[in-house]
C-alpha cells in the first residue's frame, strides 16, 4: 500500500489565509470567503509565473474594487472584505442562527464577480440535498491533478465550503468473513483543505464531496 499525492500548484504556502467577519447580523459566510480564497488564488498565480494561468490579472483589483490591477493579498485586508461582501450579495448568503448560510444552486452566482474584471471561467457542479456523490469528488480531484488548480468543495451536509487545494489516495486489500472468508479491494481519498478560518483547521478530510467549484483561464 502507498498513497499517491496532488497539490495545486504552490502548496500551503501559496493559499490565502482569509477568514469570516460579521456583516449584516450575521458571520459573512463560508460561501463568499472559499470563493474569495479561489480568486485570490487565481490572481497570484497570474501575477507570479504560473504560465497556465497566465493573463488571468484582474481577479483581485484595488482595495477590491473594479479599478486598477494589484496583487491579492494572502491575508485578510480591508480590500478582502470587500471581495468577500461582495460575494455574499452574487450567491445569496443569508443569515441562519448565527451563521451565513448559501445554497449550493446559488454558488454560480460568483460569476458575476468575474464579469468585467477577467476572462476567467467558473463551473459549479452540486448535489441539492447534500449527498456526496463520486462525481463531484472527480470534477475536484481532476481540477487538483489535472490542471493544479484548487476547487471550492461542500463537507459535512450541506455544511461547509472549503477550498480543497490537496487529494490523496490508495488501493488496499482487505479481508472480509462471513460463512466463508474473500478479499476486497478499497480505496481511501482525501482532501486537503483550507477551511477559510484564518489558516486554523486546515488539513486533510475525506474526500466526499456535494458541491465541486472549478475555475479555468
Amino acid at each position: 500500500m502507498s498513497w499517491t499525492y496532488y497539490w495545486a500548484a504552490g502548496g500551503h504556502g501559496a493559499q490565502p489565509l482569509y477568514n469570516q467577519f460579521q456583516h449584516a447580523g450575521c458571520a459573512v459566510g463560508c460561501g463568499g470567503v472559499a470563493w474569495a480564497i479561489l480568486f485570490a488564488w487565481g490572481d497570484r498565480q497570474a501575477e507570479t509565473g504560473n504560465a497556465y494561468w497566465a493573463g488571468r490579472w484582474g481577479l483581485y483589483r484595488r482595495d477590491g474594487g473594479r479599478g486598477a490591477n494589484d496583487i491579492a493579498p494572502l491575508s485578510m485586508t480591508e480590500g478582502v472584505r470587500t471581495v468577500i461582501r461582495e460575494l455574499r450579495g452574487q450567491i445569496g448568503t443569508f443569515c441562519a442562527f448565527g451563521s451565513g448560510a448559501t445554497f449550493p444552486w446559488n454558488m454560480p452566482g460568483a460569476r458575476s464577480y468575474l464579469s468585467g474584471r477577467t476572462y476567467t471561467r467558473l463551473d459549479a457542479h452540486w448535489n441539492s440535498v447534500g449527498w456526496h456523490e463520486g462525481r463531484l469528488r472527480e470534477y475536484a480531484r481532476n481540477s487538483i491533478r489535472d490542471r493544479r488548480t484548487p476547487a471550492v468543495i461542500g463537507t459535512g451536509w450541506l455544511n461547509h465550503y472549503p477550498v480543497a487545494y490537496g487529494y490523496a489516495w490508495q488501493r488496499r486489500t482487505i479481508r472480509r468473513c462471513f460463512i466463508f472468508c474473500w478479499t476486497e479491494e478499497v480505496y481511501d481519498r482525501w482532501f486537503y483543505v483550507n477551511q477559510g478560518w484564518g489558516g486554523s483547521g486546515n488539513g486533510w478530510v475525506e474526500a466526499g464531496t456535494w458541491f465541486a467549484g472549478e475555475i479555468r483561464p
